[in-house]
């Protein structure tokens, strides 16, 4: 592509400048074919033999791969009045890679791999702008053995300390654009109480926002006589600052009950839902050795009113440090809340797009390196796609190179007094070389179709280059 990753990886700390300069070489060369090996995607001999070398390095950590690009994210995120850094876990396995040493075990100490904690930031439209940041977390096999003494251990010390750490990079975000408006988003795994404590001691300066998915019915303090002491009973008592109406699709899956795993299924149908908010308190939990500060914050509770017979209602208890106190507040709480899937939307491009956890090394720190250049080829499969929407009129060529998109054009049978076509429209052609079949009612190419149809686009330059030269 025109816009390699250059720029994305530049700079990069791998303590030899010529190190550096060849991560942007492999780099380009395993994002043309993003699914495909890694001696498949370096297209020879020497270029592989460099591609190993690189990632088999053991003079710089994993992150320092991707700390360019967060730079890059940071400074994409300058161009916003409002981005949303979205945190979550993602599990890569890869029991069946026998052959790979120093992983660690996952939930079964048999099965072997690590966690990928990722900061994907999007603009409040949508746009993904990149990985604020990017952590490995690989547990240690007696670590994992020793649960009884986990909830003896500081917070500091166990995992649950990365949704800290996370909300510190939307911090650093917020204080370096302070005319950027900073939201921190997480899911139930998030809902930590030093994550309050970080954004009460960061009073002072610009912070950032945070918007969590209640994992707990939380004690409250400062409760009047006759007033319900947890949070629920008393979100329930909340005035109604009104109601939400959308449409979900039907949908099949599981869920946890008791340990055991039962399906579950949703109804294709129209939701509506009462929204209620209020301030609330909650007690701080006990810490061996310190004592939290008490912290007050918002709650918005917005539940579904007469759901399908048979069917759980949709309910969504959001905490936020941000004020609630009308029926638009909660909706643009509500709104940014799910942004979060853009980041499961990124996990899986990662791992089905990227086949990631697919790559055959023989350590797990190589494995490590690689799933950071994947994440960054990931995020822009994504950005492709949505620059296609937001930039419809651009010419292709300020993205692709003149060989992908006149040989892509060629296979197509366009016209060739058409000229060069615009982003939006070759965006389509790459779909319809992915898969998609481009019908009124299919909407735009997602990113499965546009990943697919970019190793087909990589192909036909290849194929143009030989042909015709240059």
């Amino acid at each position: 592509m025109a816009e390699d990753f250059t720029d994305e990886f530049a700079d990069a700390d791998l303590k030899d400048a010529r190190r550096s300069r060849r991560l942007g070489r492999v780099a380009s060369a395993m994002a043309k074919s993003p699914a495909a090996s890694i001696t498949a995607a370096s297209g020879g001999w020497s270029e592989t033999m460099a591609a190993y070398r690189l990632l088999n390095c053991e003079k710089f950590a994993p992150k320092a791969l991707i700390a360019p690009h967060g730079v890059a994210t940071a400074d994409r995120c300058a161009g916003h009045a409002c981005v949303a850094v979205c945190q979550d876990t993602t599990e890569l396995d890869f029991t069946h890679m026998k052959a790979t040493q120093g992983l660690g075990p996952l939930n079964d100490e048999h099965r072997r791999g690590f966690y990928l904690h990722s900061s994907y930031v999007v603009s409040e439209p949508g746009l993904p702008l990149g990985l604020l940041d990017a952590d490995i977390v690989l547990r240690d096999d007696e670590t994992f053995r020793s649960t009884a003494t986990r909830k003896q251990r500081p917070t500091e010390d166990k995992e649950s300390q990365r949704w800290v750490n996370g909300y510190g990079k939307a911090l650093e975000l917020a204080r370096q654009l302070p005319d950027c408006e900073v939201f921190s988003i997480s899911d139930r795994e998030g809902d930590i109480y030093e994550v309050y404590q970080a954004w009460l001691l960061a009073d002072g300066g610009p912070r950032a926002e945070w918007i969590i998915r209640a994992n707990q019915d939380r004690a409250l303090v400062n409760v009047a006589d006759g007033d319900p002491a947890m949070l629920c009973a008393a979100l329930r008592e909340a005035p109604v600052l009104g109601g939400v109406e959308f449409d979900v699709r039907a949908r099949k899956g599981t869920k946890k009950v008791k340990g055991s795993t039962v399906a579950t299924s949703r109804s294709a149908r129209t939701v509506r839902q009462v929204v209620r908010a209020m301030k609330i308190s909650p007690r701080p939990p006990h810490r061996k050795g310190t004592k939290l500060p008490a912290v007050s914050f918002w709650a918005v509770l917005a539940e579904e009113t007469d759901p399908p017979a048979g069917e759980e209602p949709i309910r969504w208890l959001l905490l936020t440090s941000k004020e609630v106190t009308t029926l638009e507040d909660a909706r643009r709480i509500l709104s940014l809340y799910l942004r979060r899937w853009d980041i499961e939307v990124f996990h899986r491009v990662l791992k089905t797009g990227c086949r990631v956890e697919s790559i055959q090394l023989k350590t797990g720190e190589a494995v490590m390196n690689a799933v950071m250049i994947y994440a960054v080829i990931a995020w822009r499969i994504l950005y492709l796609t949505h620059l296609g929407r937001q930039c419809p009129d651009l010419p292709c060529g300020c993205v692709f190179e003149e060989a992908e998109w006149k040989s892509a054009c060629a296979v197509v049978k366009r016209p060739k007094d058409a000229g060069e076509p615009s982003l939006s429209e070759f965006i389509a052609i790459i779909g319809k070389l992915g898969g998609h079949l481009g019908r009124k009612s299919d909407g735009a190419p997602g990113p499965q179709s546009i990943w697919q149809g970019l190793a087909r686009v990589r192909d036909f330059a290849c194929a143009w280059h030989a042909f015709y030269g240059g």
